[in-house]
């Protein structure tokens, strides 16, 4: 990934400060992912506020997150 703002190895580095060692499944947790929690488990989260720039590198998956809690 070639991204001036967000450079793939950034990413990663603070993938890996924040869970430790990455593993083939982390791909689908939901709690490194908000994205990938199942519909019965976002209805339990309370009041959610999303707030985004327009050069917000992760507006889309900003906007992704908010249909999906839609």
């Amino acid at each position: 990934m070639k991204d001036l703002i967000l450079p793939y190895h950034l990413l990663t580095f603070c993938l890996k400060a924040y869970k430790g060692e990455l593993k083939d499944e982390d791909n689908e947790n939901m709690f490194l992912s908000p994205i990938l929690a199942p519909n019965h488990f976002l209805k339990m989260l309370p009041p959610v506020r999303i707030i985004t720039g327009s050069a917000d590198p992760l507006r889309d998956d900003s906007y992704r997150y908010l249909k999906k809690l839609m």
